[in-house]
């Protein structure tokens, strides 16, 4: 086999494995008029469904100073809203303090890039303010968006997002005209990717002609 040939394989092996990539999986839950984690049943079950796939995580509870591979620029840390918990309010058990965003954005930027990230958000009020998202950028340069989940009366979400082996650098939070609270980040590099336990028919096609192909050049040299 030529060394033409032998690269042509390489190139076709490449691209169908760039091809079997997973699609960003986001985790979304939510629950009307909320006060209290307690009360955020369907936002718990979604974080919970979150970690269990992207593994141990860093956390961030505003409780402590900011680790030193994190930055978030927009909003303030406080334990008073000013408006209750239709403004926001923290959700980590036994503590006070959570992230207050008075409309705008906040982007959270890593000093090592991630592939998973998520939060508790809460006072959405979606059907007044439906145009918040979250924006990252993946590793292929290409801008993906995320859209909230639909919360009223000061309502409560999760929202997480593995982009299984991607180098995502920063995450920004749109809140728009919303005044929201958020805590309990998590971000960093999922530990399992169920998507490359078993390779997809069309790589294993492709490999099986691609070792055919370097076998049947090895016996014609034998010969």
């Amino acid at each position: 086999m030529s060394i033409k040939t032998k690269l042509a394989i390489a190139g076709m092996l490449s691209s169908v494995c760039l091809a079997a990539q997973a699609a960003p999986v986001s985790y979304l839950g939510s629950d009307n008029s909320v006060s209290s984690l307690a009360q955020m049943v369907n936002s718990q079950a979604a974080a919970a469904s979150f970690l269990s796939v992207a593994g141990a995580l860093n956390t961030v509870d505003f409780e402590s100073p900011l680790p030193a591979n994190l930055t978030i620029t927009g909003g303030t840390t406080t334990n008073n809203s000013g408006c209750g918990a239709l403004c926001g309010f923290d959700t980590t058990s036994g503590s006070g303090f959570f992230r207050s965003v008075f409309g705008g954005s906040v982007t959270f930027t890593f000093l090592n890039p991630v592939d998973a990230f998520g939060f508790y958000v809460n006072g959405l009020q979606t059907n007044l303010v439906p145009q918040q998202t979250i924006v990252y950028v993946d590793g292929a340069s290409v801008t993906r968006s995320i859209n909230m989940p639909s919360a009223t009366g000061g309502g409560g979400a999760f929202i997480g997002f593995i982009d299984f082996g991607q180098l995502i650098s920063s995450v920004t939070f749109n809140a728009t005209n919303d005044i929201l609270g958020f805590d309990d980040l998590r971000f960093g590099r999922s530990e399992h990717d169920p998507n490359n336990d078993v390779p997809e028919p069309a790589t294993l096609a492709m490999l099986g002609l691609g070792l055919a192909g370097l076998a049947s050049s090895r016996r014609r040299k034998q010969a």
